[in-house]
């Protein structure tokens, strides 16, 4: 399993839940499992998503990304990603 992390900067975060809405199909589509958004500041947001493999999470990422900057008015100001070590429920 492998996750990527993206920071989003928007006039508000809110908002984002609803590109999220409309995004989830299409992210599914591209492999994602699972995926959660966090207001981290006022006019900031931290998104995670859970991928199968990180060669499905590089094939999509970028174009994914793109697409939910334009739709949110946002825009993408730090990430991380890596392989998931441990998963507790």
């Amino acid at each position: 399993m492998f996750v990527t992390f993206t920071d989003w900067s928007m006039e508000n975060p809110e908002d984002g839940v609803e590109t999220a809405n409309a995004m989830w199909p299409q992210m599914q589509q591209a492999g994602a499992t699972a995926f959660y958004g966090v207001k981290t500041g006022d006019q900031e947001a931290r998104t995670m998503t859970v991928w199968p493999d990180e060669a499905t999470a590089m094939s999509a990422l970028g174009r994914l990304r793109e697409a939910g900057a334009q739709m949110a008015s946002s825009e993408v100001v730090g990430s991380a990603m890596g392989t998931v070590l441990f998963e507790k429920p």
